[in-house]
């Protein structure tokens, strides 16, 4: 009778967790047999482990998705408390129930156990239910969140940074790459977080740098090269009073050190540079490399990927360059191919709206105040669509549509809402009346191109790793002990002993 009142108290605490299919642990090392207990859980659809060893209930935490724990109370060599904090250092967030480690054994009659039975029922299941009902709206709130300030802070980034065509929407590309490698590295989940918004916040103390300095053309003096070197720490004094949930001050301030000691603002050297900083060092100088600026024209991602590799030991972590180039080939390999869209607008207001709205990861922009500035670019690049107002269109727009009539290159036309009889005879256009709705922009751009297929980007071409070379002796024991790291080893180890000399490859770790 005992052992029955104990059974359906169990399977009545588990039951809205089963109907979610969630994974149960039970440990049980204090010699209870819990073995009934599991099989009545898996009878109901739910995944159980059911194991005594504790090396293997630390195993299936890590590796399997477990959201309920039961265990008994009793743990030989371990207080309850204790293997609750243990759990959570595993893995925070899981719901853990201690068991009695006995059940009374002597009652008054059969009645009184039913009646003590059925209270405890009552009161365990609903604290059961509310608990993890609790537990995962709290969950699903910290998340929305969360996704909401992200994509909050990533907007008004770009929001400010929406006229200026050499560093507009960089922040969020070096974010998004950044936090593929992170994730690709497999860290936990708050420093994932801490390193994409650092990503995005990094330059935010560029504020007080003269445009003239920015978006020179011309090598920096000397005086304006130390003004832009206190960028990372300017940053760090604007956000010093945000209490973030996430550390992000170190990884902004180290983010332009260098692997060999050589940056700034302290000259950090190897591993003693935050790792979400490395990790950013690279994204944010590939993203600088690929991207136009005052003075230089955009370098190809092979080009760009060819000078980061040259740099490999010196400028940069061998062991994250290894998690960039995977991530930049899943990306590339996964992605088609932006679609070229020249933009013919005089209006800046309107041109913002345009380039803040229109998917950069679809298309790729380009922006001329007049169809005379449009043909030089046309020179160039041919555009895989025009997009104009009519306004723009009044002078030289005779010769400009000859030219893009030649070339089959399709039209949409902004027009007043009091432009009734508009001509347009040497190309057909599709028309769109102001004020501009976004959603129904995109519609026209999908219906204009929808006759190209779509081509997928060619993946970065293999380059081969550099790697660690050298003695141990050269090395620090911080750098010994990381290459060596699990899952963070080196492709290539060159071990050099007398005039021998062997090469060790790893492959993903």
């Amino acid at each position: 009778m005992e052992l029955i009142c104990f059974f359906r108290i169990l399977r009545f605490c588990v039951v809205w967790t089963m109907k979610s299919n969630n994974g149960i642990l039970i440990f049980n090392n204090g010699g209870m047999d819990l073995g009934l207990i599991s099989a009545m859980m898996e009878a109901e659809d739910c995944t159980v482990y059911l194991t005594s060893l504790p090396l293997e209930a630390i195993h299936i935490l890590q590796s399997k998705n477990i959201d309920v724990i039961l265990a008994s109370s009793h743990l030989e060599g371990m207080e309850g408390r204790e293997f609750k904090a243990l759990v959570e250092k595993i893995r925070p967030g899981v719901s853990i129930f201690l068991l009695p480690s006995y059940l009374p054994s002597k009652m008054a009659d059969s009645h009184e156990l039913t009646a003590e039975c059925t209270i405890n029922l009552k009161e365990f299941v609903y604290f059961i239910h509310n608990h993890i009902r609790n537990e995962k709206l709290l969950l699903e709130e910290s998340t929305r969140f969360k996704d909401f300030f992200f994509a909050f802070t990533d907007r008004l980034l770009q929001i400010f940074e929406v006229n200026d065509k050499y560093f507009f929407n960089n922040d969020h590309l070096v974010a998004d790459l950044s936090r593929r490698i992170a994730v690709k590295m497999e860290l936990d989940e708050q420093l994932i977080d801490a390193i994409h918004l650092a990503a995005l916040l990094r330059d935010i103390g560029k504020i007080g740098i003269q445009n003239s300095i920015l978006n020179g053309k011309s090598r920096l003096e000397s005086g304006e090269l130390e003004m832009m070197k206190c960028h990372p720490l300017n940053t760090v004094q604007i956000l010093r009073k945000i209490n973030f949930p996430w550390n992000v001050d170190l990884v902004i301030r180290h983010h332009h050190e260098q692997y060999n000691g050589n940056g700034y603002p302290d000259g950090l050297k190897g591993r003693y540079i935050p790792l979400g900083s490395r990790i950013i060092a690279i994204a944010d100088s590939f993203v600088a490399m690929t991207t136009d600026r005052a003075y230089r024209k955009a370098m190809t991602e092979d080009a760009a990927v060819n000078e980061i590799v040259k740099m490999v030991g010196s400028q940069f972590d061998p062991e994250v360059i290894e998690f960039f180039l995977a991530v930049l080939k899943e990306r590339n390999s996964a992605r088609i191919e932006r679609k070229s869209l020249l933009v013919i607008e005089p209006d800046d207001s309107a041109a913002a709206f345009l380039r803040l709205n229109l998917n950069s990861d679809y298309y790729e922009l380009s922006f001329a105040a007049t169809a005379s500035e449009a043909m030089e670019l046309m020179a160039v690049t041919e555009p895989a669509l025009v997009i104009a107002s009519h306004s723009s269109l009044q002078t030289d727009n005779h010769i400009f549509y000859a030219k893009a009539r030649l070339k089959s290159i399709p039209f949409i036309v902004f027009t007043e809402q009091n432009d009734n009889a508009i001509s347009f005879p040497y190309h057909s256009v599709e028309l769109l009346a102001r004020p501009l709705d976004i959603d129904e922009l995109t519609l026209k751009i999908k219906s204009c191109l929808k006759c190209d297929a779509p081509s997928h980007r060619q993946g970065v071409a293999e380059v081969p790793l550099k790697g660690v070379a050298g003695s141990l002796e050269d090395m620090s024991l911080t750098d010994i002990i990381q290459v060596l790291n699990m899952g963070m080893k080196t492709a290539k180890v060159v071990v050099t002993k007398d005039h021998e000399s062997g090469e060790i490859y790893l492959k993903s770790g």
